[in-house]
């Protein structure tokens, strides 16, 4: 799904269903990314709304995850939009020598 304004992409994010049957009840949530200037306009917000539609409605999921960065403020807000942290991978990202990060894990249920 994108985000535009005007002939400007101001954001995006990709849902991914895992067909194998076992697990073909939930999505993948990917990158959603905003363009730096739109960020705090609720560009974000509007599309994993619109992704949680879509997941439910026209795909029949039932719930969704997702990874996010620790120490970004994104647990915050992915729990203002209803989804809850359900694990963390300790140290999983390291951006540079002395800058690692958790992994949070993080669900949607029910949709």
């Amino acid at each position: 799904m994108i985000a535009d304004f005007g002939e400007a992409l101001v954001g995006w994010v990709v849902l991914k269903r895992d067909p194998f049957r076992l697990v073909a009840h939930w999505g993948t949530v990917h990158h959603l990314q905003t363009h730096p200037s739109f960020r705090g306009r609720g560009v974000g917000s509007a599309l994993m709304q619109e992704l949680r539609t879509v997941a439910r409605d026209e795909l029949g999921l039932e719930q969704l995850r997702l990874t996010a960065r620790g120490r970004e403020g994104l647990e915050d807000f992915y729990g203002r939009l209803g989804w809850r942290e359900v694990g963390r991978w300790p140290s999983a990202l390291r951006f540079a020598p002395g800058d690692t990060r958790d992994e949070v894990l993080m669900l949607l249920d029910p949709l």
